[in-house]
């Protein structure tokens, strides 16, 4: 029996269809980044979804070097959570040494989880994708969505109840009751919103197409826009505090402020590539991007270095820090680790040169 789609045609057999799906995702991977590695659409997939136990797929290891990684959770040291492309979501409960491919019940591309504890989380993806879990991803559960038709890009939780939801046609979602209902803000312009940083229940700051960079005191019911209608992309966003805060965008760009937004001033990254988010841990900065950029800021992101990290030249997308503890992930099922503030990096879960990930 054949199951096709508009990406891939499996042959079902007793057996099959798992050899297939990793030997056809290995060779595919340099092809899908060209054709569905997009920050502004992605790769749409059929979605079929309900409450489902997560599980090791078949003798698929947990990590391939066909897995596409867009972001990471951290809520503590131990409990790791990656997802991306074609429904993927991986954990790992012991900081990194073993992992699991949990199955949330969809192939359509995943672009960001966020964690409040080690149980309760959510992720977000195409097609305006809601997936929750209240057992560390042991169920994976769709919650109602307002905008089937958008790609979700970015999700935070603040609480098991207060959470924040960014994506295409400039649609910002926001739901007081953990994802029960989830209700659309108003803001009307078409421009896509690629990050959102939120200290706490009432301010916080979005950023998006044209170096759009928006901010809300009063919890998102109002935006005021402090940049835009330039030609860039903002793809990053991070706040230290209500006043200093970064983002990061198309060919290197960086911008700081140190007021809470009501100035931004460029600064020089010495880089060209695109870099795709920034995050703050502690007092210093890191933001990674396309073709292995990775930087990092000590002074408040007025000056920036570059970290070495031998046999790393592909894309990061997501990146994630805890109490010192560091995680980044991108393509070929590149999860990096670090345990000394951002100083040195190790990759987990998989060999660079055999594609064999290590499984529970």
């Amino acid at each position: 029996m054949i199951f096709s789609s508009s990406k891939f045609a499996w042959n079902l057999g007793k057996k099959g269809l798992v050899v297939m799906m990793y030997s056809l995702k290995r060779l595919l991977a340099p092809i899908a980044l060209l054709v569905c590695f997009s920050w502004t659409a992605g790769c749409n997939q059929n979605q079929k979804l309900n409450a489902v136990p997560a599980r090791v797929m078949g003798s698929v290891p947990p990590i391939t070097f066909g897995d596409k990684f867009y972001d990471v959770a951290v809520p503590d040291k131990e409990h790791i959570w990656s997802v991306g492309y074609f429904g993927t979501v991986t954990h790992s409960s012991d900081g990194g040494k073993m992992w699991s491919r949990q199955q949330a019940g969809t192939t359509q591309s995943l672009t960001s989880v966020s964690f409040v504890n080690d149980k309760e989380g959510w992720i977000v993806g195409d097609q305006g994708t809601i997936l929750h879990t209240q057992n560390g991803g042991l169920n994976w559960a769709k919650q109602k969505s307002p905008v089937i038709d958008q790609k979700l890009l970015k999700v935070q939780f603040l609480t098991d109840k207060e959470g924040f939801a960014v994506g295409t046609f400039g649609t910002i979602l926001h739901t007081a009751d953990g994802g029960g209902t989830w209700e659309k803000q108003p803001f009307q312009e078409d421009v896509i919103l690629n990050d959102l940083v939120f200290l706490n229940s009432r301010e916080g700051w979005i950023s998006g197409e044209f170096e759009t960079i928006l901010h809300t005191i009063d919890g998102g019911k109002t935006f005021q826009k402090q940049r835009g209608g330039e030609l860039g992309k903002l793809f990053g966003i991070a706040f230290h505090d209500d006043r200093q805060g970064v983002a990061v965008g198309t060919a290197g760009k960086i911008l700081v402020t140190s007021d809470g937004g009501r100035r931004w001033k460029p600064v020089k990254s010495n880089t060209e590539d695109t870099l795709l988010k920034v995050r703050f841990f502690g007092s210093r900065l890191l933001a990674v991007g396309l073709r292995g950029a990775v930087l990092q800021s000590a002074d408040q992101g007025r000056t920036w270095t570059a970290p070495s990290i031998p046999g790393h030249y592909s894309w990061l997308s997501g990146l994630a820090f805890t109490d010192g503890v560091g995680f980044l992930v991108g393509n070929e099922g590149k999860i990096l680790a670090s345990r000394d503030n951002g100083q040195t990096w190790t990759r987990l879960g998989l060999s660079p040169f055999m594609g064999v990930g290590k499984k529970e």
